[in-house]
């Protein structure tokens, strides 16, 4: 009787600790799915890009431009996506302000990035907050530090966020600077009367890449 008791407390035991170790690695499992469905990959926009072309610039997207030593983030709320010199070289056009800081970023470095959050503090905090408040701080980007957002670099050394949902990496092959000169009829004339942040440069931008969720 008592070797019988001994073998069911063993037997219940063995059952237990198995079932301990299948519990934790099914939570194991679930945590290393969970990680590979977050994870940004690689797709070809122009095959893949599912987006409106027409709507896709109204999401708030962010634009990042710098490199690992310094980089910059803005919201956006303009933009054009399509091809230009050539069917087969897919481009992005972005618009920048002169007195916005990230204008000294697209300025001094050759690459950018376009984002998108699925959380809208993001873009509110980087549409509200000049990265010119930071700029005393050591951080290579203080505004992604004050949001907890962890900056990655693409092969090209592109700045962008971690916690994107999209990502597309985007290389300057013109800009130009507007002024009033250029514009052919009211509609600019009118929006940027009064417009204290300057005319806007167009920057042209070859993607390099672009990943996604």
């Amino acid at each position: 009787m008592k070797h019988t008791v001994q073998t069911l407390l063993v037997s219940a035991l063995l059952l237990a600790t198995l079932g301990s170790c299948s519990s934790r690695q099914q939570n194991d499992e679930q945590k290393e799915t969970a990680t590979m469905n977050t994870e940004l990959k690689p797709f070809d926009v122009q095959k893949d890009f599912a987006d409106n072309g027409f709507t896709f610039f109204t999401k708030n997207l962010i634009l990042c431009c710098g490199d690992s030593t310094e980089s910059n983030a803005m919201t956006i709320g303009w933009g054009g996506i399509g091809n230009y010199l050539g069917h087969d070289r897919p481009a992005v056009t972005v618009y920048v302000a002169p007195a916005r800081y990230t204008y000294e970023f697209m300025e001094r470095h050759p690459r950018f990035t376009i984002m998108e959050f699925d959380d809208p503090n993001i873009w509110q905090f980087l549409g509200k907050r000049s990265g010119r408040e930071f700029s005393d701080t050591a951080s290579a980007d203080a505004k992604a530090d004050a949001l907890g957002l962890h900056v990655a670099y693409t092969e090209n050394g592109t700045p962008y966020y971690e916690e994107a949902s999209l990502v597309i990496e985007c290389e300057t092959m013109t800009a130009w600077h507007q002024t009033e000169k250029d514009f052919r009829s009211d509609t600019p004339r009118q929006w940027y009367d009064g417009f204290e942040a300057g005319i806007h440069t167009v920057y042209i931008g070859e993607v390099l890449g672009a990943w996604k969720r």
